[in-house]
């Protein structure tokens, strides 16, 4: 048989946790997890101490035979691997008092080696232990419902921003650490660390020293908390303390829980609960955050103000709670955050607060399918550093660089199933396409001061002033990332670059607007109705709706365009620009559709409609964008945008062939219209 790929491997660890949930008489997640961990560390002894790489193979015959749970065959294979387990635990003694024997049946253990047939654990190119810990953990993640699963690639990428190393004294805990995720991921990337100081020999006494020692995480699931426990048993083998406790994190008394408490900490990293619908009232819990208070900028990190705190979503009050654990001045937090809290305009008070408390030092645009099928929701990895003291506002500090990145591949599909990397012939090969390893290259090829792209075209480093001098002080990567060189007039002989100006939109236009939200009322076809247009419909030849307004409307004023008009969608797909014809005046249009009113005196419009279309523009219009569900832009950030200007003569020639398309397409509305409607007449008397 040969060796599984990671496809490969996760059906058949799947295979394996669902054989065991209904045969085994271990049948609790955190049970199965244990006994696994147990073959798991097992089969590392062999490799490592007998040279048997892989450490359990079979026959296609032994192989058929077991996976048929034959009785005798299954006893022969289980009575050596117990042997061995013993073995393995009198040298590196993971498994303390009575869990020193593997408690599966004889047809159990032995269809779990079957599983692992040929599957080398202590691959180097490859943490395969790890892989089937996280498979395990993602199986009884689904089962307990409602419990989000990080991805490896986020956590390992996590560990690689904090550059978290226990031998150096640092400690990391997560304060929402659901089935382990983090602590996890530090686990593995301490293990790296011991692999790459101590070539050939065995880490996992000193691994699970530094573990114990260096990570903590808080769960308010107490079930969870114990599958947590479970899935970092594991990794290290029984423990004589809980890693994860039970408790909530928003609730932290002044004192701390335990070994977690407030200016204590060198690294922090987590996923904290986000989502819209929901957010936390609770005044007593609020009352402990400045960014519940219902002012812009809270004014110190301490302060427990007099005034009523309001009701927020749990990620920006976790923000703020893992940044107080921080030591001041060094300590570093790694978060999962809603792309909408660094980007949006209502969350503005958020980054506020964020840059006065803390230094940004890397921000990772993570790809949009990272959290499907479970949720859509864009999110960012956030990476900061607890200032000293707060500033008097975000903009006292200017100097310094950000790491950012936007990386393509998460490694599977919005349905979470796996993508692989393709061999020159198509086909899949057994490596998981991402791009993550070259981000983490270009993050250390950042702190050497070398440039990031080097390793990764999606990474570049950006200058702190940039961030601040930002009105809304957006920090996401999409609306950093360096842009192409000004448009030059290559295409346009004649001209040349220096004679190109610049405007802005807001100067060259009469209004720059979007009506507001209110209840339509729509009513069945009639000839005096007029139709309603979204944002899908602006960019149709003749276009077709099935809303209808009254012409005595009270909301028609507001809704209705002019001829002339140039409009440009605002969410969903953003930033689709077309104009509106004659046949289109007085037409009702939503208000996610953005409405430019030109002014010719300053800007012939027809030139304005063309440049907003060009590839230029609408790169710029992309980095706008904010929203973690849908996308959204401001007529405000449009007005922004500087339009280039070439010379008169080019000026006039582009804007008469675009006001020469223009005609063309009112002459085909008029004659398209003209035509179907003499068709329907006819048809009426046929």
């Amino acid at each position: 048989m040969a060796p599984p790929n990671s496809h490969h491997l996760q059906s058949r660890v799947n295979q394996l946790y669902d054989h065991l949930y209904a045969n085994s008489s271990v049948r609790t997640p955190a049970g199965i997890a244990a006994e696994v961990g147990k073959v798991l560390h097992c089969g590392m002894f062999l490799e490592e101490i007998d040279h048997k790489r892989p450490a359990f193979r079979f026959t296609k015959t032994e192989l058929r035979s077991v996976l048929a749970q034959d009785g005798p065959l299954c006893a022969h294979f289980a009575t050596e691997a117990r042997r061995n387990f013993k073995r393995m635990n009198e040298c590196w003694g993971l498994y303390p008092g009575r869990k020193t024997v593997i408690l599966l049946s004889d047809n159990d253990l032995a269809y779990t080696l079957a599983k692992l047939d040929d599957v080398f654990l202590s691959d180097p190119t490859r943490d395969v232990f790890g892989d089937v810990v996280e498979i395990i953990r993602s199986n009884w993640a689904k089962r307990i419902g409602g419990q989000f699963f990080t991805d490896q690639h986020v956590t390992s990428l996590a560990m690689s921003l904090l550059q978290f190393d226990p031998r150096k004294g640092d400690d990391l805990v997560d304060l929402c650490a659901g089935t382990g995720g983090f602590l996890l991921a530090a686990i593995n990337h301490v293990r790296s660390l011991l692999e790459v100081a101590n070539p050939g020999k065995s880490v996992e006494e000193e691994l699970t020293k530094l573990s114990m020692s260096s990570i903590k995480g808080l769960e308010v699931d107490a079930e969870v908390a114990e599958l947590g426990n479970a899935s970092i048993t594991t990794r290290l083998g029984s423990l004589p303390i809980a890693i994860v406790f039970a408790g909530d994190s928003l609730r932290l008394p002044k004192e701390g829980l335990g070994e977690i408490g407030y200016d204590r900490h060198l690294c922090a990293a987590s996923n904290p609960p986000f989502g819209a619908s929901i957010t936390i009232k609770d005044p007593v819990v609020l009352s402990q955050f400045d960014l519940a208070l219902p002012k812009q900028v809270p004014s110190d990190l301490f302060s427990f103000a007099t005034p009523k705190r309001v009701a927020r979503p749990p990620d920006v009050l976790f923000l703020e709670q893992n940044l107080k654990l921080l030591k001041p001045g060094k300590g570093r937090l790694a978060i999962v955050l809603p792309y909408q809290i660094l980007s949006g305009p209502q969350t503005l008070f958020v980054r506020e607060w964020l840059f006065r408390h803390a230094k940004i030092l890397a921000v990772v645009d993570l790809p949009s399918e990272t959290f499907q099928p479970h949720t859509g929701t864009k999110t960012s990895l956030l990476l900061i550093q607890r200032r000293l003291k707060p500033l008097e506002s975000a903009q006292a500090d200017f100097g310094g660089e950000v790491f950012m990145s936007a990386p393509k591949w998460i490694g599977h599909d919005r349905r979470g199933n796996p993508i692989f990397k393709k061999t020159v012939d198509g086909i899949d090969s057994d490596s998981i396409l991402t791009d993550f390893p070259e981000v983490v290259a270009a993050f250390e090829a950042h702190l050497a001061g070398l440039p990031p792209s080097v390793h990764h075209d999606g990474s570049f480093v950006v200058p702190y002033k940039a961030l601040v001098e930002d009105p809304l002080l957006r920090a996401n990567a999409l609306f950093h990332k360096p842009r192409g060189e000004r448009p030059t007039a290559t295409a346009t002989p004649g001209s040349r670059r220096h004679e190109w100006t610049t405007v802005k939109v807001r100067d060259v236009v009469s209004r720059l607007f979007y009506p507001g939200r209110f209840r339509r009322d729509y009513v069945p076809y009639e000839d005096d109705a007029v139709p309603f247009l979204g944002g899908a419909n602006i960019t149709e030849l003749v276009p077709t709706t099935d809303k209808w307004l009254r012409h005595d409307d009270p909301k028609l004023a507001a809704l209705t365009v002019k001829e002339g008009w140039i409009l440009v969608t605002r969410s969903g797909s953003t930033g689709i620009v077309s104009s509106v014809p004659k046949a289109w005046d007085g037409f009702a249009m939503s208000e996610h559709v953005i409405r430019i009113v030109p002014d010719s005196k300053k800007l012939n419009p027809y030139f304005l409609m063309a440049a907003l279309r060009t590839q230029y523009v609408q790169e710029i219009l992309k980095r706008g964008v904010f929203g973690s569900v849908i996308d959204e832009i401001t007529p405000e950030f449009i007005g922004e945008i500087d339009i280039p200007i070439p010379p008169k003569p080019e000026l006039a020639r582009l804007s008469k062939a675009f006001e020469t398309a223009e005609l063309s397409r009112q002459n085909a509305i008029e004659g398209i219209n003209s035509t179907v409607a003499h068709l329907n007449e006819a048809l009426r008397v046929f």
